[in-house]
Protein backbone atom coordinates (compact mmCIF):
# COMPACT_ATOMS: atom_id res chain seq x y z
CA UNK A 1 0.00 0.00 0.00
CA UNK A 2 1.22 3.26 -0.89
CA UNK A 3 1.53 6.15 1.38
CA UNK A 4 -1.63 8.30 2.90
CA UNK A 5 -2.28 11.75 2.07
CA UNK A 6 -3.98 14.19 3.48
CA UNK A 7 -7.03 14.02 1.81
CA UNK A 8 -6.73 10.40 2.35
CA UNK A 9 -8.42 11.19 6.07
CA UNK A 10 -11.63 11.84 4.47
CA UNK A 11 -11.75 9.13 3.36
CA UNK A 12 -11.25 7.34 6.17
CA UNK A 13 -13.66 9.05 7.87
CA UNK A 14 -16.31 8.21 5.58
CA UNK A 15 -15.55 4.36 6.40
CA UNK A 16 -16.76 5.17 10.18
CA UNK A 17 -20.57 5.66 11.12
CA UNK A 18 -21.97 9.08 10.93
CA UNK A 19 -20.92 10.45 14.22
CA UNK A 20 -22.71 13.69 16.57
CA UNK A 21 -20.10 16.46 16.57
CA UNK A 22 -21.59 19.51 19.34
CA UNK A 23 -20.26 22.57 18.05
CA UNK A 24 -19.68 25.64 20.65
CA UNK A 25 -18.00 28.80 21.19
CA UNK A 26 -17.59 31.55 18.97
CA UNK A 27 -19.04 31.70 15.78
CA UNK A 28 -16.33 30.59 13.50
CA UNK A 29 -17.39 30.51 9.84
CA UNK A 30 -15.00 28.19 8.55
CA UNK A 31 -15.50 26.05 11.90
CA UNK A 32 -19.44 26.13 10.86
CA UNK A 33 -18.99 25.23 7.10
CA UNK A 34 -16.79 22.22 8.06
CA UNK A 35 -19.44 21.09 10.15
CA UNK A 36 -22.34 21.23 7.78
CA UNK A 37 -19.43 19.49 4.99
CA UNK A 38 -18.94 16.64 7.27
CA UNK A 39 -22.36 15.80 7.20
CA UNK A 40 -23.24 16.49 3.83
CA UNK A 41 -20.20 14.09 3.17
CA UNK A 42 -21.65 11.52 5.42
CA UNK A 43 -19.71 11.17 8.44
CA UNK A 44 -20.63 14.27 10.83
CA UNK A 45 -23.83 15.26 12.06
CA UNK A 46 -23.15 18.38 14.06
CA UNK A 47 -25.33 20.01 17.27
CA UNK A 48 -24.35 23.90 17.23
CA UNK A 49 -25.06 25.19 21.21
CA UNK A 50 -25.25 28.39 22.37
CA UNK A 51 -26.51 31.95 21.38
CA UNK A 52 -23.34 32.23 19.52
CA UNK A 53 -24.64 30.27 16.52
CA UNK A 54 -28.53 32.06 16.74
CA UNK A 55 -27.96 33.89 13.57
CA UNK A 56 -26.92 31.08 11.50
CA UNK A 57 -28.44 31.24 8.08
CA UNK A 58 -29.35 27.66 7.77
CA UNK A 59 -32.20 26.07 9.50
CA UNK A 60 -30.33 24.36 12.79
CA UNK A 61 -31.27 23.45 15.89
CA UNK A 62 -29.57 25.68 18.43
CA UNK A 63 -28.97 23.71 22.07
CA UNK A 64 -28.51 26.17 24.88
CA UNK A 65 -29.59 29.09 23.00
CA UNK A 66 -29.31 31.32 25.67
CA UNK A 67 -25.49 30.71 26.76
CA UNK A 68 -22.27 32.44 26.28
CA UNK A 69 -19.51 30.64 24.41
CA UNK A 70 -17.97 29.88 27.46
CA UNK A 71 -20.95 28.71 29.23
CA UNK A 72 -21.97 26.64 25.74
CA UNK A 73 -18.72 25.18 25.27
CA UNK A 74 -18.89 23.83 29.39
CA UNK A 75 -22.23 22.08 28.25
CA UNK A 76 -21.21 20.41 25.05
CA UNK A 77 -18.54 18.61 26.90
CA UNK A 78 -20.85 17.74 29.60
CA UNK A 79 -23.49 16.19 26.79
CA UNK A 80 -20.20 14.10 25.52
CA UNK A 81 -19.70 12.89 28.67
CA UNK A 82 -22.99 11.98 29.30
CA UNK A 83 -23.06 10.03 25.96
CA UNK A 84 -25.73 12.51 24.31
CA UNK A 85 -22.46 13.20 21.77
CA UNK A 86 -19.68 12.12 20.52
CA UNK A 87 -17.10 14.88 19.79
CA UNK A 88 -17.36 18.25 20.87
CA UNK A 89 -15.49 21.01 18.21
CA UNK A 90 -14.39 23.86 20.33
CA UNK A 91 -13.94 27.00 18.40
CA UNK A 92 -13.06 29.40 21.46
CA UNK A 93 -9.24 30.04 22.05
CA UNK A 94 -7.35 27.34 24.04
CA UNK A 95 -7.02 28.13 27.33
CA UNK A 96 -6.06 25.88 30.63
CA UNK A 97 -9.33 25.93 31.76
CA UNK A 98 -10.57 24.31 28.44
CA UNK A 99 -7.85 21.71 28.54
CA UNK A 100 -8.55 20.78 32.49
CA UNK A 101 -11.95 20.17 31.12
CA UNK A 102 -10.78 18.34 28.08
CA UNK A 103 -8.61 16.33 30.29
CA UNK A 104 -10.83 15.96 33.36
CA UNK A 105 -7.73 16.18 35.17
CA UNK A 106 -8.29 16.92 39.26
CA UNK A 107 -5.33 16.59 42.15
CA UNK A 108 -5.28 12.26 42.00
CA UNK A 109 -5.95 12.32 38.19
CA UNK A 110 -3.67 13.40 35.46
CA UNK A 111 -3.23 13.14 31.36
CA UNK A 112 -0.55 14.20 29.51
CA UNK A 113 -2.03 15.80 26.33
CA UNK A 114 -0.17 16.82 22.97
CA UNK A 115 -1.03 18.38 19.99
CA UNK A 116 0.27 16.75 16.57
CA UNK A 117 0.43 18.46 13.03
CA UNK A 118 0.21 16.40 10.71
CA UNK A 119 1.05 17.04 6.78
CA UNK A 120 2.39 15.63 3.84
CA UNK A 121 6.00 15.95 3.57
CA UNK A 122 7.13 18.41 0.76
CA UNK A 123 10.19 15.67 -0.06
CA UNK A 124 7.91 12.03 -0.05
CA UNK A 125 4.51 13.14 -0.17
CA UNK A 126 3.48 11.27 2.40
CA UNK A 127 1.56 11.96 6.25
CA UNK A 128 3.89 13.29 8.64
CA UNK A 129 3.89 14.22 12.18
CA UNK A 130 5.12 16.91 14.26
CA UNK A 131 4.51 17.25 17.88
CA UNK A 132 3.89 18.73 20.49
CA UNK A 133 3.14 22.15 18.42
CA UNK A 134 0.90 23.61 21.28
CA UNK A 135 0.05 22.36 24.46
CA UNK A 136 3.35 21.34 26.39
CA UNK A 137 5.60 24.40 26.19
CA UNK A 138 8.76 22.44 27.74
CA UNK A 139 8.17 18.87 28.15
CA UNK A 140 10.00 16.76 30.82
CA UNK A 141 11.05 13.11 29.74
CA UNK A 142 7.79 11.79 31.54
CA UNK A 143 5.39 14.21 29.61
CA UNK A 144 7.58 13.10 26.28
CA UNK A 145 6.97 9.73 27.26
CA UNK A 146 2.98 10.38 27.26
CA UNK A 147 3.30 12.33 23.68
CA UNK A 148 5.16 8.86 21.98
CA UNK A 149 2.71 6.81 23.86
CA UNK A 150 -0.21 9.46 22.31
CA UNK A 151 0.97 9.95 18.90
CA UNK A 152 1.71 6.31 17.73
CA UNK A 153 -2.73 4.89 17.52
CA UNK A 154 -2.59 8.27 15.38
CA UNK A 155 0.30 7.18 13.12
CA UNK A 156 -1.38 3.69 13.22
CA UNK A 157 -5.00 5.05 12.20
CA UNK A 158 -3.15 6.74 9.62
CA UNK A 159 -1.59 3.55 7.61
CA UNK A 160 1.44 4.22 9.67
CA UNK A 161 2.47 0.74 11.53
CA UNK A 162 4.95 0.61 14.15
CA UNK A 163 6.52 4.65 13.26
CA UNK A 164 9.80 6.05 12.91
CA UNK A 165 10.40 8.36 15.56
CA UNK A 166 13.41 11.19 15.64
CA UNK A 167 13.73 12.62 18.97
CA UNK A 168 15.45 16.22 18.16
CA UNK A 169 17.82 18.18 19.93
CA UNK A 170 20.49 20.71 18.89
CA UNK A 171 22.93 18.44 17.93
CA UNK A 172 23.40 14.41 17.85
CA UNK A 173 25.43 13.31 20.86
CA UNK A 174 24.72 13.16 24.14
CA UNK A 175 25.45 16.40 26.07
CA UNK A 176 24.97 16.27 30.08
CA UNK A 177 24.59 20.08 30.02
CA UNK A 178 21.81 19.67 27.21
CA UNK A 179 18.78 18.68 28.54
CA UNK A 180 17.02 17.46 24.96
CA UNK A 181 19.70 15.04 24.41
CA UNK A 182 19.68 13.43 27.92
CA UNK A 183 15.66 12.88 27.20
CA UNK A 184 16.23 12.00 23.53
CA UNK A 185 18.78 9.40 24.65
CA UNK A 186 16.60 7.92 27.49
CA UNK A 187 13.55 7.50 24.60
CA UNK A 188 16.09 5.93 22.91
CA UNK A 189 17.28 3.07 24.97
CA UNK A 190 13.08 2.58 25.87
CA UNK A 191 13.00 1.68 22.36
CA UNK A 192 15.27 -0.30 22.25
CA UNK A 193 14.40 -2.43 25.60
CA UNK A 194 10.49 -2.20 23.18
CA UNK A 195 8.96 -0.34 25.96
CA UNK A 196 7.52 1.70 22.58
CA UNK A 197 6.45 -1.77 20.95
CA UNK A 198 7.85 -2.14 18.04
CA UNK A 199 7.86 1.75 16.83
CA UNK A 200 11.72 3.44 17.17
CA UNK A 201 12.60 6.18 18.58
CA UNK A 202 15.91 7.31 17.37
CA UNK A 203 17.58 10.12 19.73
CA UNK A 204 19.39 12.59 19.96
CA UNK A 205 19.15 14.03 16.13
CA UNK A 206 19.30 17.33 14.96
CA UNK A 207 17.39 17.80 12.32
CA UNK A 208 20.23 17.92 9.67
CA UNK A 209 20.55 13.94 10.36
CA UNK A 210 17.30 13.36 10.90
CA UNK A 211 16.20 14.43 7.52
CA UNK A 212 19.33 12.53 5.84
CA UNK A 213 20.78 8.68 6.73
CA UNK A 214 24.03 9.96 4.93
CA UNK A 215 24.83 12.75 6.76
CA UNK A 216 23.69 10.79 10.17
CA UNK A 217 26.11 7.94 9.23
CA UNK A 218 28.62 11.09 8.70
CA UNK A 219 28.48 11.68 12.40
CA UNK A 220 28.23 8.09 13.33
CA UNK A 221 24.72 7.70 13.95
CA UNK A 222 24.09 4.19 12.52
CA UNK A 223 20.02 3.87 12.40
CA UNK A 224 16.90 3.16 9.98
CA UNK A 225 14.92 6.55 11.24
CA UNK A 226 17.24 9.17 9.70
CA UNK A 227 16.03 10.09 6.35
CA UNK A 228 12.51 7.98 6.57
CA UNK A 229 11.19 9.96 9.59
CA UNK A 230 7.44 9.72 10.42
CA UNK A 231 7.36 11.60 13.84
CA UNK A 232 8.74 14.21 14.89
CA UNK A 233 9.29 14.39 18.23
CA UNK A 234 10.45 18.21 19.25
CA UNK A 235 12.33 19.09 22.51
CA UNK A 236 10.14 21.93 23.17
CA UNK A 237 6.99 23.89 21.91
CA UNK A 238 9.10 26.54 20.35
CA UNK A 239 11.27 24.95 18.06
CA UNK A 240 8.17 22.63 17.07
CA UNK A 241 5.94 25.80 16.61
CA UNK A 242 8.80 27.99 14.36
CA UNK A 243 10.08 24.71 12.61
CA UNK A 244 5.95 24.61 11.43
CA UNK A 245 5.43 28.28 11.08
CA UNK A 246 8.22 27.68 8.29
CA UNK A 247 6.99 25.25 6.69
CA UNK A 248 3.27 27.05 6.74
CA UNK A 249 4.31 30.14 5.23
CA UNK A 250 7.51 30.04 3.05
CA UNK A 251 6.44 26.61 1.52
CA UNK A 252 2.93 26.95 2.14
CA UNK A 253 2.85 23.24 3.07
CA UNK A 254 -1.50 22.59 4.46
CA UNK A 255 -1.25 21.09 8.36
CA UNK A 256 -4.15 19.57 10.15
CA UNK A 257 -4.27 18.06 13.23
CA UNK A 258 -5.30 16.87 16.23
CA UNK A 259 -5.58 17.00 20.10
CA UNK A 260 -4.77 13.79 22.06
CA UNK A 261 -4.70 12.38 25.61
CA UNK A 262 -7.89 13.97 26.55
CA UNK A 263 -10.75 11.91 28.41
CA UNK A 264 -13.05 12.82 25.39
CA UNK A 265 -13.04 13.51 21.55
CA UNK A 266 -11.85 16.84 21.31
CA UNK A 267 -11.81 19.04 17.52
CA UNK A 268 -9.53 22.25 17.78
CA UNK A 269 -7.30 24.29 15.37
CA UNK A 270 -4.08 25.62 15.82
CA UNK A 271 -2.89 28.94 14.56
CA UNK A 272 -0.24 26.89 12.36
CA UNK A 273 -3.66 25.29 10.51
CA UNK A 274 -5.11 27.12 7.29
CA UNK A 275 -9.01 27.91 7.20
CA UNK A 276 -9.67 24.52 5.33
CA UNK A 277 -8.33 22.51 7.93
CA UNK A 278 -11.26 21.79 9.69
CA UNK A 279 -12.63 19.30 7.66
CA UNK A 280 -9.91 17.32 8.02
CA UNK A 281 -9.58 17.72 11.83
CA UNK A 282 -13.20 16.60 12.38
CA UNK A 283 -12.50 13.43 9.82
CA UNK A 284 -9.52 12.37 11.72
CA UNK A 285 -10.86 12.95 15.42
CA UNK A 286 -13.90 10.90 13.62
CA UNK A 287 -11.63 8.01 12.45
CA UNK A 288 -9.63 8.20 15.74
CA UNK A 289 -13.18 6.39 17.43
CA UNK A 290 -12.85 3.36 18.14
CA UNK A 291 -15.32 0.32 17.61
CA UNK A 292 -17.07 1.72 14.40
Amino acid sequence: MGFFHIEDILKLALKKNRRKIVVAGKNNSFAVDAALQSRKMGFGDPIFCGKEFSGLKTKENILFDDSDATQALCKAIGMVQDGDADIVLNTNPLTPDFLELAAGTNRSNSRVMNYINIFSSPKEQRLTFFTDTLVNSNPEILKKIGIIHNSIPVADVLGIKNPNIAALAPVEFVNPAIGSTMDAAILSKMSQRGQFGKSVVEGPLAMDNAESAIAAKQKGVDSIVPGNVDIYLFPDVESANITAQFLSFVFQVKFCGILTGTRIPVIIQSSLEQNDSWIYNIALAVSMLKGR
